[in-house]
């Protein structure tokens, strides 16, 4: 209830946009979907409409031959992305679709849509709903302003249209791996305490562990594969799941999770136990104390039962860091209005907070956002708080 009044203000605030960028950029987006849509059709060998799986089922499938990887529900090829995606290095025509696609949903999605919402005054307010989210979380529509893609090239071309205000800049402000923070407080894992508390890279330290071998020896690969069972087990992540996002064998990802285990025995322990607590009692907890039920775990469907479980096993921890960047959400806004600044919060994109800032007091609140942030609750290990400042959404993106 505390929020409600912040949330309005930041749908009241909005962000600042150049249409003139967005719309340039949107005419470049369209051009390069227009060159990507005649060599699709040079490949196939004919004109055919793109956006049709129909028709192009029987291109990559019927005339080139391309082999069925899976098939739907209704018992016909697939051409979803993933199936796309392992046929790539099998004909031109795939790598040119893959990218049709990303362009044309970043057409569709961002560009065309945005420059329809943005106000007069040249700004775009999105709505924030508070309840839509059984974790807790914040969501958004109208657009939805959290998910502003951040890895491509095009996605941070997007980014660059977000503006300050003249004569101000943006603070963001991220909680680093606030979910593994919680997991690690909630387990009393030693291990990953440690590893906190040191401030190591807690997935190049689970890698050393699960490994055996001293950190400085750890491989980008040792990593990747301990940053996916990190994640992955938050979410309740199996060997079958984890096998396919690592492209390895079953046998292989259940030896990576059984070693991962042996190393943080604790994680287990109460990964296991939050379940059994959940189904004896019907309902998770958050840190803060925030229920969630759970009626899944008791349910006659064993597939329902087992999504129970999974949500047994997140809810707590993802509910947990929607609880602190609340109350971070909260406190902050008390101590901005303590200090007389300016400062608005603009955005929550999950872990994060984006702030607009008078140029000649973004240091002091950046040191005000960072300490309130840091100190919001008392865990077993810090809450640790990284920051950026720019002028667009593009500079200050992770």
């Amino acid at each position: 209830m505390p929020l409600i009044a912040i949330l309005a203000e930041m749908e009241h605030a909005g962000i600042g946009l150049d249409s003139d960028f967005l719309e340039a950029f949107g005419t470049d987006l369209a051009r390069r979907i227009d060159a990507l849509r005649i060599a699709i059709c040079e490949h196939a060998g004919h004109d055919f409409n793109i956006n049709s799986t129909q028709q192009l089922r029987v291109v990559l499938f019927d005339e080139l031959g391309l082999s069925v990887i899976k098939k739907t529900p209704k018992g016909v090829p697939s051409t979803d992305a993933s199936v796309l995606e392992k046929l790539a290095d099998r004909h031109a025509i795939v790598a040119d679709l893959l990218r049709f696609r990303e362009l044309d949903k970043l057409r569709s999605t961002y560009v065309d849509a945005l420059l329809k919402l943005v106000d007069e005054d040249g700004r775009i307010r999105g709505r924030i709903i508070q309840t839509g989210a059984a974790t807790g979380r914040l969501s958004m529509e109208q657009p939805n302003l959290q998910n502003i893609p951040a890895r491509s090239e095009e996605g941070r071309a997007i980014r660059k249209a977000f503006v300050a205000d003249t004569g101000c800049s943006f603070l963001v402000a991220d909680y680093s791996q606030i979910e593994l923070r919680i997991l690690a407080h909630m387990s009393g894992d030693p291990g990953m305490i440690e590893a906190f508390d040191n401030d190591v890279d807690v997935h190049s330290a689970t890698a050393a562990r699960v490994n055996g071998v001293a950190l400085d020896d750890v491989t980008d690969e040792m990593r990747r594969t301990s940053k996916m069972i990190n994640f992955g087990l938050l979410y309740g992540m199996e060997s079958y799941g984890l096998a396919q996002r690592l492209d390895i064998s079953r046998d292989q990802a259940q030896s990576y999770i059984d070693a991962y285990f042996r190393q943080f025995p604790e994680v287990r322990q109460y990964m296991s136990g939050i379940v059994e607590q959940a189904r004896n009692t019907g309902y998770t907890t958050t840190i803060l104390g925030r229920r969630r039920y759970l009626p899944e775990l008791n349910s006659q469907s064993a597939r329902d039962r087992q999504m129970g479980e999974r949500m047994a096993l997140n809810a707590p921890i993802q509910g947990s860091a929607a609880d602190i960047i609340k109350k971070a959400m909260i406190e902050l806004d008390t101590a901005l209005r303590g200090s007389k600044s300016q400062a608005q919060i603009l955005l929550q994109i999950h872990d994060e907070l984006v702030l607009e800032v008078l140029d000649d007091e973004i240091d002091a609140v950046t040191a005000l956002t960072l300490d309130t942030m840091q100190g919001v609750a008392t865990l077993r290990v810090p809450l640790k708080v990284s920051h950026a400042v720019g002028k667009t959404l593009a500079d200050v993106a992770h």
